[in-house]
């Protein structure tokens, strides 16, 4: 026969002041780790040739950022659930299961104190930049930009004073055409012959030889898009993981956080005074 325990009088389910000491204290751990990784991994990065390590940077800002993201969140469930009030009347497992959904939800907080401060921050660089943006707004920060500058480049023998940079709207156009053209195995013919006189009139060459350096510059873009959407989604799908993992983490810190609580572990840090 099974045990059929009441637990409607037992206090509130959840400690919403838990929840928020844990959520605290993981973000606040989260942020300064993430900052200790990014010193770290600037300190594989160098302007002298011969002296940066990109790949051993990205393998080490990965892995520091994972460990970070288990670490606060661990502690995050692990706060919210210690300092919850103990429940009397309450089997084990029903202890056990409010603890660890304790944890759980300490990590949803987390997660939403973690875009808030993501969205404030990019809000706040956005109004700072502004201004900057209106005074430069021929620079482009698009993946094509360098591609797309590299087109009126004067040809050998010819001086570079003679060569018209590329206007503010001349590589917007170009930028638009290769967009447009992305997923396609070659860019149509009216767009190619549009940036071809572009490209012509300005670096001082040829219909043909234009042609020629709109062709290449086109696959340089489509690999770069193609890098740079493959990029985004790798970094989605392992913040993604590293969340997932995280409430894990939460949920096992804040079992352990319980059963420290029920268990009377002393709840100090001791400092020996010479």
């Amino acid at each position: 026969m099974v045990e059929i325990v009441d637990v409607r009088e037992t206090g509130p389910y959840l400690s919403w002041r838990g929840i928020l000491a844990g959520a605290v204290t993981g973000t606040a751990l989260l942020f300064v780790l993430t900052s200790l990784g990014i010193a770290a991994g600037l300190s594989f990065l160098s302007p002298w040739p011969g002296h940066s390590h990109g790949a051993l940077a990205a393998s080490v800002a990965a892995a520091w950022a994972l460990i970070a993201t288990i670490a606060s969140f661990l502690i995050a469930g692990y706060v919210a659930a210690r300092v919850r009030p103990r429940l009397a009347d309450v089997p084990p497992d029903e202890v056990e299961f409010r603890d660890g959904l304790q944890g759980l939800v300490a990590w949803g907080v987390c997660v939403l104190f973690g875009a808030f401060i993501a969205a404030s921050a990019g809000a706040a660089a956005l109004h700072a930049g502004s201004s900057a943006i209106a005074k430069f707004s021929s620079s482009s920060s698009s993946p094509l930009s360098g591609i797309v500058t590299a087109l009126a480049t004067p040809p050998e023998g010819k001086p570079v004073t003679n060569v018209q940079l590329l206007s503010a709207e001349e590589e917007k156009t170009i930028e638009a055409v290769f967009m447009r053209s992305f997923g396609n195995d070659h860019i149509a013919p009216s767009d190619r012959n549009l940036v071809s006189s572009i490209v012509a009139s300005r670096a001082g060459i040829s219909q043909a030889d234009a042609q020629a350096r709109v062709d290449t510059a086109y696959n340089d873009a489509i690999a770069a898009l193609d890098k740079a959407k493959k990029t985004t989604e790798l970094s989605g799908l392992l913040t993604g993981i590293g969340l997932l993992i995280g409430l894990g983490a939460a949920w096992y810190g804040g079992v352990r956080g319980g059963n420290s609580r029920d268990t009377n572990v002393p709840a100090r840090f001791r400092f020996r005074v010479f």
